[in-house]
């Protein structure tokens, strides 16, 4: 629904979410979340800064659009069906039950209970003057109502089935009634007798609608088509035809044009006058439920059972957009340098630059062709790098969103970029386990450097620049002389995998490092030497980072607890218990007296490290948060998450003497349907085998919550990678990743920990990661 202003547009979720669009730029502007079953009707106030939602929680909720907060909340009683606002803007109508309720929009109390249907209401509409509503139920009837006394005026008797869609003309002269009975009927308002009954359809009908003049009246029905009628004579002028059932209708502002959805995908728009189709408009992959005319009339929004909105532009009948967030994982999330904007890359192949104040999704960098892992900022905040499983790296000007190079080498996946601290030379790390610096201004490689045997995890600048430190899965870390190239230090110790590492900060003099053998150690970087081995985490260390001053280390383990360390006497001042899983990612704050902790058990926690307490719990989203970002503005801080759902959110902090307060600021999401249930009943011309692998993953044929069960049809390693057909440092699936050494030639059994791992891929990555990416390697 557009926003009488023109400005925005809302649409509820299954999931109980209001999401609201800016109609400019069709990016999300606010996640409205208070409902807690699916939003089944809403509308904007008068004057276009508040929304009313009604839900199967029996709840009505008054939302203000300005503040992104809810002002009122009624309880029902009932499942609410359908919410009206009122043209002056001073109460909002709701039905639940049997019963419709006025409620006052100022103070929130409940003006007038109008009782007399026999059966549910199923909508409410206020007349144009405001004075009366009309309520049509499954009692086959409508009544009209005074909405002062709360007095039934007139009950509109004659449907046999279910009254589904009323509409009152222009002039408030007339209701229109739209039934299961396969009829229209047309009321007189004064006297309550019906003017016309209108029976060509040869099914149920979902809507009606009077166009602007009052002249003509609109039905959509699922007959597969779309009638229009002379209000006068009641007789059909047109029948305008779709593939498959059309459950919505609507007359642009000006009354020349209709626009029709259907359950064939399509969305058409018709000459209303000539009743002739002007354009068909294709794009959905399923049923269109419901469509709408902005107010100006040259866009049309269109809401389909896929999961996506779209935005047509009128006179070309092209889409203009597909509103979402990222369509897939968020792989990282990265501040500018001041903090006003935040890049985020994912799955889905893309890149997206938001505004932090708004979170408004400013820029969509399009251009890989695969999975974009990695993002950076150069310090200026000008260009942004991504890296992407197309084996490229790109580099954007972040203003405009323009790709100004693809660099081309690395012949495998890129996981990581980095910027050097001047911002004139940028790093990238892949999969084909070399290092390439880059000059980031032409796009030329400069140095590749080779000695890692194994797969790189991570690569980081020294502090001042000169160096550049890479750790690998074949237990080394690598310190690099960016001049030449060289490899200065080849640091050993670790017995296993090496997960994480760190520069002391702001001298660089020393860095720390954790893997799964589950120590942390600190090197001296100009020696090349181990000072110390810091014990305590009883599996593996996943996350690791210095204080700002260097004077402490925080490490995040498998076990989901954190330690603080003391780096020059190697004691362990706190261990911070309160995450359930693996802590994926820490960040201190620039004073260095709080950590902020993300986790697989999704959550992002805040501890104050001079404590050792928690000062708050973030636990607003669904999905695990894959990375954060913390950005400290005078008087005011805020964290920023990226979610494995695609999801990207930020939530304000303020700290005072009375704690720590924390408040989401907004929540851009995917605006789709919940897939934890869904599952693909068949994948064409995928093996048995194949077939198999997606069973295991929760995929095909069986709910993800059988995954246990079905984990026993495929228990080992062989048959996965014979299925594959492909080099083993080639798989990119995190999953199949651990379970492969590249050296190691034995097949492994799968175990719990694979199971648990596995859980945590939503259904989008399953089939898109399975078929599109990894086949592009067989």
């Amino acid at each position: 629904m557009y926003s009488p202003d023109g400005t925005s547009a809302a649409a509820g979720l299954g999931n109980g979410n209001i999401v609201v669009y800016s109609s400019s730029s069709w990016e999300i502007l606010w996640t409205l979340k208070g409902h807690n079953k699916s939003v089944n009707s809403l509308v904007y106030s008068p004057d276009s800064n508040r929304i009313v939602s009604g839900s199967y929680d029996r709840i009505v909720q008054l939302w203000n659009i300005q503040s992104g907060t809810c002002d009122h909340m009624f309880d029902h009683k009932n499942r609410v069906a359908s919410v009206a606002y009122s043209p002056r803007g001073d109460r909002v109508a709701s039905t639940g039950g049997k019963t419709v309720k006025l409620w006052d929009v100022q103070t929130g109390e409940c003006r007038q209970t109008c009782i007399g249907h026999r059966d549910r209401v199923l909508e409410v509409i206020y007349s144009p003057n405001g004075c009366q509503i009309a309520s049509s139920s499954q009692d086959c009837t409508v009544r009209l109502w005074d909405i002062e006394a709360g007095r039934c005026l007139h009950v509109l008797c004659g449907h046999e089935e279910n009254v589904v869609s009323i509409a009152y003309s222009p002039q408030g002269d007339q209701v229109a009634s739209a039934s299961h009975d396969w009829t229209v009927r047309l009321w007189d308002v004064v006297t309550g007798e019906c003017r016309h009954e209108l029976i060509d359809h040869g099914g149920y009908i979902y809507s009606v609608m009077f166009s602007p003049s009052g002249k003509q009246l609109a039905s959509a029905s699922s007959d597969y088509t779309v009638r229009l009628w002379d209000v006068e004579s009641g007789v059909c002028l047109y029948t305008l035809s779709h593939d498959h059932e059309v459950p919505s209708v609507v007359y642009s502002p000006q009354g020349e044009l209709i626009a029709s959805a259907s359950d064939d995908n399509t969305v058409r728009l018709w000459d209303a006058e000539m009743g002739v189709c002007r354009h068909i408009l294709t794009g959905h992959s399923q049923g269109v439920s419901s469509v709408m005319f902005s107010p100006k009339g040259d866009q049309v929004a269109s809401i389909s059972e896929d999961t996506t909105v779209r935005l047509w532009d009128v006179r070309a009948g092209t889409s203009q957009r597909t509103t979402s967030g990222h369509d897939r994982t968020v792989n990282q999330v990265k501040s500018s340098p001041k903090g006003d904007h935040i890049a985020t890359c994912s799955e889905d192949g893309t890149v997206r630059i938001w505004d932090v104040a708004t979170g408004v999704c400013r820029q969509i960098l399009r251009g890989h062709r695969f999975s974009v892992y990695s993002v950076a900022y150069s310090p200026q905040g000008d260009r942004i790098a991504s890296g992407s499983l197309d084996n490229t790296v790109r580099l954007w000007n972040a203003e405009t969103g323009a790709c100004t190079h693809t660099l081309t080498g690395h012949s495998n996946s890129v996981k990581i970029v980095s910027y050097s601290p001047q911002g004139d030379q940028l790093a990238s790390a892949s999969q084909d386990r070399t290092i390439r610096l880059w000059d980031a201004r032409s796009g030329e490689c400069t140095h590749i450097l080779i000695g890692h045997t194994k797969l790189v995890n991570g690569i980081m600048y020294s502090p001042n620049g000169n160096r550049i430190l890479s750790y690998s899965d074949n237990s080394t870390l690598r310190i690099w002389d960016v001049e030449t190239g060289n490899c200065n230090h080849t640091l050993t110790g670790h017995n296993d995998e090496i997960l994480c590492a760190a520069y002391s900060s702001p001298q660089g003099d020393q860095l720390v490092s954790g893997g799964r053998d589950t120590t942390v150690r600190v090197w001296d970087v100009g020696m090349g030497e181990c000072r110390q081995i810091l014990r305590g985490h009883n599996k593996r260390v996943t996350s690791l980072t210095y204080s700002p001053k260097g004077n402490q280390i925080a490490s995040g383990g498998g076990d989901g607890s954190l330690k603080v360390w003391d780096t020059e006497a190697g004691t362990c001042l706190w261990t911070l218990n309160g995450h359930t899983y693996q802590v994926n990612k820490i960040v201190y704050s620039s004073r260095g007296d709080v950590v902020i902790s993300a986790s697989d058990d999704k959550s992002v926690r805040i501890w104050d490290v001079t404590s050792g307490q928690c000062r708050a719990v973030i636990q607003d989203y669904e999905s695990l948060a894959v990375d954060i970002a913390w950005i400290e503005t005078p008087g005011m801080n805020y964290l920023v998450a990226g979610c494995e759902d695609g999801s990207v959110g930020m939530w304000q902090v303020k700290s005072d003497q009375d704690g720590c307060h924390v408040s989401l600021r907004w929540k851009p999401t995917r605006a789709e349907l919940d897939v934890k249930d869904a599952t693909i009943q068949d994948v064409q011309g995928l093996s048995q085998l194949d077939k198999q692998l997606l069973i295991q993953r929760g995929a095909v044929g069986e709910p993800a919550h059988q995954l246990r069960e079905a984990i026993k049809k495929v228990n080992t390693m062989a048959s996965v990678v014979s299925m594959l057909k492909t080099p083993r440092e080639r798989v990119e699936d995190p999953v199949l990743t651990s379970l492969v050494s590249m050296e190691e030639e034995e097949p492994q059994e799968v175990t719990e920990q694979h199971i648990e791992h596995s859980k945590h891929l939503q259904l989008r990555n399953i089939v898109a990661a399975f078929v599109q990416e990894t086949r592009e390697f067989m």
